[in-house]
């Protein structure tokens, strides 16, 4: 007799789950993936944008919004264990002078075809273009409905549908409404790792350049984050990895407190001080009196984003250096310090990496992933409120809760298999 394990979802954590599962039962349960897309792991494919950023050498709590509960997750399954088995499936890995891991031909092709071919291997079987609409559970069985009303049914099931981000990719919100079915506490979901929208006139003409510098957020007057990293202005906001990053700050943030409203600044010189970058400005206006105003931060800044500056200061475009005030170069020394934009919203999910939100942590067994209420019923990866950081980190978070729940499963059919058995 063999047992039904059925997984909602073929991304990242959905495939770890199934691999995992099946090594450790073998025939004693068959393994069907329902993928509502035309073939699993499309969202892997995007990752690292193309390379598949899997993991990161730099492993920490830290990277995460709940730092304790994967902590804890990172003990059983880390990254010592995820190098292993993808060198198990055959992909050898890299490190970057980041930390950031890649498969050594850093092509995410070489992950997607050796995570297929374990499932054949395996003879885990995957069912595309299935959307599944409902989950019901009556006693040990689940019956699961797709969109064109069709049923599979299962002893255990696993959700790994992901969250919002990127649904193109996959994530469309189906998790959420099949949880919300079983009466489960559900946080709100934003979008992270995104850029942000702020007033237009203010990043006019700036559409396409890439500064670094350090940008601090702000909650009302209060700094509640900071960060360095590449800035990228685009034509109806701003962009870049550290500002990624602080969206999804932005999105934690807004699960407790949704009106919450946020400024951030951007420091475009941050190894100098404010009276520093101010001597130097007033030094550079006598050296180059002569200079018309559009140039005079040419060489410092793109010319551009100088021009920028100088309007932002108020200080006419058309002018000469030589009469720039003493207060107007103040002015521009503080905005080259200080670049502050008030946050009108983030992008939408489309284009977000990452959820923020998901099931209350509290609903699931923490080494498990099975849902207290619902025995038989696992989550893993972005259903989850689990959230991390650019580098590889919400990956992790999907191969460790996709091995999670994949051995929670199999415990659970385990026990199953033999008490029917008695």
């Amino acid at each position: 007799m063999s047992m039904e394990l059925v997984i909602v979802g073929g991304g990242a954590s959905g495939l770890m789950a199934a691999i995992t599962s099946k090594r450790i039962l073998g025939d004693a349960v068959n393994v069907t993936i329902l993928e509502r897309l035309e073939r699993s792991g499309k969202k892997i494919l995007a990752t690292g944008n193309g390379k598949c950023n899997l993991t990161n050498a730099s492993l920490d709590k830290k990277y995460y919004n709940e730092p304790n509960f994967v902590e804890a997750a990172f003990k059983k399954f880390g990254y010592n264990e995820t190098i292993n088995f993808f060198d198990s499936i055959g992909v050898l890995t890299k490190v970057d002078r980041d930390g950031r891991v890649y498969p050594l031909p850093e092509a995410a092709t070489a992950v997607v075809d050796n995570l297929r071919n374990e499932l054949k291997r395996l003879n885990i079987e995957e069912r595309i273009n299935f959307d599944i609409r409902k989950i019901q559970k009556n006693t040990h069985l689940f019956t699961l409905i797709n969109s064109r009303g069709l049923k599979v049914e299962a002893d255990a099931v696993i959700i790994a549908s992901g969250g919002k981000a990127s649904p193109v990719l996959g994530s469309n919100g189906t998790s959420m409404q099949l949880l919300k079915s079983f009466d489960l506490k559900l946080t709100e979901n934003y979008p992270g790792l995104i850029g942000v929208k702020v007033d237009q006139n203010l990043i006019k003409g700036l559409g396409g350049i890439r500064v670094k510098g350090v940008v601090s957020l702000y909650e009302k007057k209060d700094k509640i984050w900071e960060d360095s990293g590449e800035i990228q202005f685009k034509n109806d906001g701003i962009s870049g990895i550290v500002i990624m990053q602080m969206t999804s700050h932005i999105g934690r943030i807004m699960l407790k407190r949704p009106r919450a409203s946020f400024t951030f600044s951007i420091d475009l010189w941050p190894d100098k001080t404010q009276e520093e970058v101010n001597q130097y400005l007033l030094d550079r206006q006598y050296r180059f009196k002569d200079l018309a105003n559009e140039n005079f931060l040419v060489g410092v800044v793109n010319k551009s984003l100088g021009i920028n500056l100088l309007r932002r200061a108020k200080i006419e475009i058309a002018g000469d250096v030589k009469d720039i005030s003493h207060r107007e170069m103040l002015r521009l020394g503080n905005l080259i310090k200080n670049l502050s934009f008030d946050v009108k919203s983030t992008y939408d999910f489309a284009n977000a990496q990452v959820t923020i939100g998901g099931l209350d942590l509290k609903e699931v067994n923490p080494d498990t992933l099975e849902v207290l209420k619902v025995p038989g019923l696992f989550v893993s990866g972005e259903a989850l409120n689990v959230d991390g950081e650019c580098g590889g980190f919400n990956l992790q978070w999907a191969w460790t809760s996709g091995y999670l729940a994949g051995t929670g499963a199999a415990m659970y059919l385990h026990n199953l298999l033999f008490s029917s058995e008695e």
